[in-house]
């Protein structure tokens, strides 16, 4: 017993001496720098947490951010196509082009003259006719028709978005031409009806139209929120 006793005695002193031979640091100050090593592995235990902790935050801040965009992306969206249906948006694709003029017939004795020029209820009806056919998009002589759009009579002339139009008439419209076009030549139609009494009436369809935006303002005098009152 007494020599095992030794033997360990010799061993720890000569574990100190190498300690103190190899790192220069005196036996004292070892049980000091096991308890910094402790303190400092537990810091870095606590850090590696944090690490974790902080990847998952951002792992949860990148899906937000991608459901944001998502969300951004699908407002933007609807923002566009509300913009295509007030007419704010330029449209172009297959369509049909409805070209009207005046009379050339000259009035008959003792005839009114203003059955020899084109109204605005002759224009009103064709192009009431288009949007029942589907057309995506109208317009008289480059003016597009949007919802708040009116057309009028001024003399010889037709108004349109304030706009003073004068003969020959071009209505263009975006949308499944040959649709269009069915509606536009059926029998009792208002093309029918002005072709009788002697209108100039041109109806082609084409590849493409171009039916520019609306280029007003819109002024509401009453407005409320969908769904309250």
């Amino acid at each position: 017993m007494l020599a095992f006793i030794g033997f360990i005695v010799v061993t720890q002193i000569r574990q100190e001496w190498l300690i103190k031979r190899t790192l220069r640091i005196p036996s004292t100050r070892l049980d000091e720098l096991a308890f910094v090593l402790r303190e400092q592995e537990r810091t870095r235990a606590a850090l590696e947490a944090q690490v974790v902790e902080l990847r998952g935050r951002m792992q949860d801040y990148e899906r937000a951010a991608a459901e944001g965009r998502s969300a951004a992306a699908k407002l933007n969206r609807q923002l566009q196509e509300m913009r295509v249906l007030a007419g704010l948006t330029p449209l172009e694709g297959p369509g049909v082009v409805v070209e009207l003029n005046d009379s050339t017939r000259a009035p008959r004795p003792g005839e009114d003259p203003n059955k020899t020029i084109l109204h605005y209820t002759d224009i009103h009806a064709v192009v009431s006719e288009l949007w029942a056919a589907g057309a995506e998009a109208v317009a008289i002589n480059g003016e597009r028709v949007v919802s708040s759009t009116g057309i009028n009579c001024v003399g010889t002339t037709i108004l349109c978005n304030t706009k003073r139009l004068a003969p020959p008439y071009l209505i263009t419209s975006v949308g499944d031409a040959k649709k269009m076009l069915d509606f536009l030549r059926r029998p009792g139609g208002s093309l029918e009806l002005l072709t009788s009494f002697d209108f100039p009436v041109k109806v082609t369809s084409r590849a493409r139209v171009d039916v520019p935006a609306y280029r007003g303002t819109f002024r509401f005098d009453h407005t409320t929120a969908g769904g309250q009152e």
